[in-house]
């Protein structure tokens, strides 16, 4: 298996010979970073079955730069060019083959926006927010056989803030992926290598794929978990929800803490409400929360 150049050969940036595979504006962001800062891809990958929108975003910051960018499922079809390469860098990509992430001579190296190994899989950022988390990250790991499981060459800590929903948090996020990338990138291009990893310490959690029925507001819980749940699906996210009493299906688009409730009832209770879906409801833990509903609401309604 090839094992790209000699490492005496990189003098500066253009020197240093890699690729890229990811996609959404976090990607967007870390290639434009990279580009702006003198580090161009030879080529760039994008999963086939991305939106029109995320596709032209990828194309857009590609071209800019001048770089090709393919389609592909796993990259098995670009094998020989990886092995002349110094460098695959991944970001919301496939899970790779061993010949794949193996090829270029340092490897690959991907990008997870959680403190690994907390948050393992697919939806990191929204099961931060929904277990209330105060803290989540950015590392950059060597991509190994499993997922998210490979050695960690750098971390980078965000703090979640109370106002923080998916799309703040993810900003915070995409932003640091940048930096950090660009930090790991400025290291090789000075040594010739990546710096030394480290194993995973720690025990590990998953962030499955989301399902809708992971949406839906139990009323018994407390209400700082069930606030946690509505701002990690932000517009234009299917909402969390619940049903009211004649069966409608009931969006929640806000939840915010109110001050310490006194009223009395069932959990799901509305206390008041308007036409407008502006309400106050009550928690399993005796808090109300302010929301935000699809659908009017009106003292005395029940949620389920």
């Amino acid at each position: 298996m090839g094992r790209g150049r000699d490492i005496d050969t990189m003098t500066d940036r253009a020197d240093f010979r890699w690729a890229f595979a990811g996609c959404k504006p976090q990607s967007v962001g870390i290639l434009s970073a990279l580009g702006q800062d003198g580090f161009v891809p030879d080529f760039c990958a994008v999963p086939p079955d991305l939106t029109d929108a995320d596709d032209a975003e990828m194309r857009s910051v590609a071209a800019h730069f001048s770089v090709p960018v393919y389609q592909s499922h796993r990259l098995e079809e670009f094998e020989r060019r990886l092995a002349a390469l110094d460098l695959l860098l991944v970001c919301r990509f496939a899970l790779l083959p061993p010949a794949i992430f193996n090829a270029p001579r340092l490897g690959a190296v991907n990008v997870h926006s959680s403190l690994l190994p907390r948050y393992r899989g697919v939806h990191p950022v929204s099961w931060a927010l929904i277990n209330g988390e105060t803290e989540t990250g950015v590392t950059l790991h060597r991509i190994g056989e499993g997922a998210d499981t490979g050695p960690i060459l750098f971390q980078s800590p965000v703090a979640i803030d109370d106002s923080d929903d998916l799309w703040s948090l993810t900003a915070k996020l995409n932003a640091v992926s940048a930096s950090s990338v660009l930090h790991l990138f400025n290291g090789i291009a000075a040594t010739g290598d990546l710096p030394a990893a480290r194993p995973q310490a720690g025990r590990p959690s998953m962030a499955p794929r989301r399902t809708p029925d992971d949406s839906r507001i139990d009323w018994a819980g407390a209400a700082h978990t069930i606030s946690n749940l509505v701002r990690a699906l932000p517009v234009p996210l299917p909402a969390a929800f619940c049903f009211a009493q004649d069966g409608r299906r009931v969006e929640i688009r806000s939840a915010r803490l109110c001050a310490p409730c006194e009223s009395l009832g069932v959990p799901g209770q509305v206390v008041w409400g308007d036409a407008d879906g502006v309400a106050r409801v009550l928690c399993g833990d005796g808090r109300c929360l302010d929301v935000i509903a699809d659908h009017s609401l009106a003292a005395g309604d029940v949620l389920t």
